[in-house]
């Protein structure tokens, strides 16, 4: 009996052993004749079974010899970790890996991503990367080809200027919310306390926009009481919705329901529905609660907004959940029992689509902010040219005297656009863009100068960080300190590791004439509303088409990067035209010991904390959906302008 078990066991596994060979040894073939360079690596790093030994295998390769390790990474986060230089070692911009299961191309070439992003039928998205965001339902980021066109079409509505205006004046007041807390109440002191929580108060920011601008609900600051919450009334839907109370049929508040959604949206995502309500684990439950608890919220949102469309008192709202409830098909007419328009969402898609805007909104745009706030402080420089550029824009006056269409394109052309264009360039929210060619569908691509053909069924991942690096695609300069570089092993040899506004600064005049990129739809998509507009603006630096990509690329770019500028310009105008941004070196000197030094006394504790936030953004960040800082926090301060305590690297 024994023997024969072992001889099936022996029989199935040579039987798996020689499926993988032929594999193998096709897909091997396929690259040989593909012409572009490739690496044979003994696993397909998409394979779910291989993502999930990471935990195990990541301090095993720590451990190895460089040498065993120098042809390529096997880790899953080597496309931050090692940013260009994987690229630069193996002497090509775009190359493959060859692994039994599936072949890979990796490319950080800007001409060979414009080509991968305009062809969008040749190159579609891979939709079993993004099945598990279909918890709540199929949405526009789970669909593809005429499906994915129709949700398009349907949700990019709100995604307006009208609706921009509503995330300036929304941002505005929840910012100020944010600083009153960083003052407790009181922020006419010179300073603020130490700030440990920028994260997770960025998060909560971003997340209070998106709801009102997207959803019509308004969430109160905690600590701001009244009807009166940041000095606007809140309409009776509002007040309910934005309740900290439990409402009626509820078991968790609308807050505390989305914001565990959130938190806890690993655990929504990896596991069904049915396991995380029976699992014996409090997170595990207390996540499946707050899934149940959200979509009712949801539903009953869209069924508010139903009943006001078809009384037809939804005014002039362009939120996100009135454009699905008219994109669903529902009009004032509709009720009278008249055939609706046949173009339709499901329940379940309407929800679907909510789910991802609040999941992509709010995760990238309150990291991008998180981020531009560190980087600032660490390097101070730059923070005093994007403060002097701020008075000129602002002369004297407070942002909020400040009309939306007149000032929002001189930030977005001045020193505040190109810190954030900066920002993302160097921490762009998602490390690999992914998509792919089709089963019996090899595509050909020009790539340096050759026409190659990329295998059929070939998984493709655009690297973010390493084509935002490639001295190929963008100008650089020498490294500010050839003896301490920003990051250990990648460009070496230049700046591009470093954040450098000032590289998008061609005319610092220009920004008083300054205008909004202007829409232009793509002449094939125009009526799906796809829009092909330019991330930057033209009174600053362009990149090569493909060069620059952290709201993604052609087709599938994303559809709320104005909304997502647009936010993190109100914060970057209403906090640096009253304060400076400072690391804290609590952990080298106390308010006392810093009080009493001399210049180069401070300059050396500011140093060490400078030293040590680079530290952290080099080897504590990492990715599951967007770029973040996984471990530890990066302390920092807020003064009043005229009392800073450090300008180490002012110039």
């Amino acid at each position: 009996m024994f023997s024969t078990i072992a001889l099936v066991l022996l029989a199935s596994f040579a039987l798996f052993a020689w499926k993988l060979y032929t594999q193998f040894v096709r897909n091997l073939a396929a690259a040989k004749k593909s012409g572009i360079p490739y690496v044979i690596v003994p696993f397909y790093q998409p394979n779910m079974i291989y993502q999930l030994s990471q935990v195990v295998m990541v301090p095993i390769v720590r451990k190895l010899p460089v040498s065993w390790t120098e042809r390529f990474d096997l880790t899953l986060e080597w496309s931050w970790r090692m940013r260009y230089e994987p690229f630069k070692r193996l002497g090509t911009d775009t190359f493959l890996t060859v692994s039994p299961e599936r072949n890979q191309l990796f490319t950080a070439d800007a001409d060979v991503i414009s080509q991968i992003t305009s062809r969008k039928n040749d190159f579609p998205k891979p939709l079993e990367v993004y099945g598990f965001l279909k918890i709540y339902g199929n949405n526009v980021l789970t669909s593809e080809g005429q499906l994915w066109r129709h949700h398009r079409k349907i949700t990019t509505p709100p995604f307006s200027e009208k609706n921009n205006q509503l995330v300036w004046t929304e941002t505005l007041e929840q910012c100020q919310a944010m600083l009153n807390g960083w003052f407790d109440g009181n922020t006419k002191k010179t300073g603020s306390k130490t700030i440990y929580t920028l994260a997770d108060d960025t998060m909560r920011l971003s997340l209070y926009v998106i709801s009102r601008a997207g959803f019509g609900v308004r969430l109160q600051w905690p600590g701001i009481e009244g009807d009166r919450a940041n000095g606007l009334v809140k309409s009776a839907e509002e007040s309910s919705a934005s309740s900290s109370e439990i409402a009626q049929e509820h078991t968790m508040s609308y807050t505390d329901a989305l914001g565990s959604v959130l938190h806890n949206v690993i655990w929504i995502l990896i596991l069904p529905p049915f396991l995380l309500k029976h699992l014996p684990f409090q997170k595990t439950k207390e996540s499946h609660t707050a899934f149940v608890e959200w979509g009712k919220y949801m539903h009953e949102m869209f069924q508010q907004k139903k009943a006001a469309v078809w009384k037809g008192e939804e005014g002039d709202s362009k939120d996100l959940m009135l454009a699905l409830v008219k994109g669903a098909g529902i009009t004032k007419n509709s009720s009278t029992g008249e055939i609706p328009p046949a173009q339709t969402l499901t329940d379940k898609e309407i929800l679907g689509n909510a789910f991802v805007f609040i999941l992509a909104a709010h995760e990238t745009t309150a990291n991008s902010l998180h981020f531009c706030l560190v980087l600032l402080a660490m390097n101070i420089a730059a923070q005093r040219r994007l403060q002097a550029d701020l008075d000129e824009v602002l002369r004297g006056r407070p942002v909020r005297e400040h009309e939306y269409e007149d000032v929002i394109p001189k930030l977005f052309g001045s020193m505040a656009g190109a810190v954030l264009n900066e920002e993302l360039r160097v921490l762009a929210p998602v490390v690999s863009v992914p998509k792919s060619t089709l089963k019996d569908s090899p595509q050909s691509l020009e790539i340096g100068g050759k026409t190659c053909t990329v295998p059929a069924d070939c998984y493709i991942a655009i690297i973010t960080p390493a084509v935002h690096r490639n001295p190929n695609q963008w100008p650089s300069g020498p490294p500010a300190d050839p003896n301490k570089p920003t990051h250990p092993l990648s460009n070496l040899d230049n700046d591009l590791e470093e954040f450098k506004p000032e590289r998008w600064i061609l005319d610092s005049d220009a920004k008083h004439t300054a205008s909004m990129p202007a829409h232009v739809p793509d002449t094939e998509d125009s009526n799906w509303g796809i829009n092909m507009t330019a991330d930057t603006s033209a009174a600053l630096y362009r990149p090569p088409k493909g060069a620059y990509i952290p709201f993604s690329e052609g087709h599938r770019s994303c559809m709320g990067r104005r909304f997502a500028q647009v936010e993190a310009l109100a914060v970057l105008a209403l906090i640096f035209s009253q304060y400076s941004v400072e690391l804290a070196v609590d952990a080298y000197a106390s308010d006392e010991e810093v009080e009493n030094m001399n210049h180069q006394a401070k300059s050396e504790v500011w140093n060490k904390a400078r030293d040590e936030a680079n530290r952290q953004m080099n080897e504590d960040m990492g990715s599951i959906f967007t770029l973040q800082l996984w471990k530890g926090a990066i302390g920092v301060r807020l003064v009043k302008r005229g009392m800073e305590r450090f300008n180490s690297n002012a110039k």
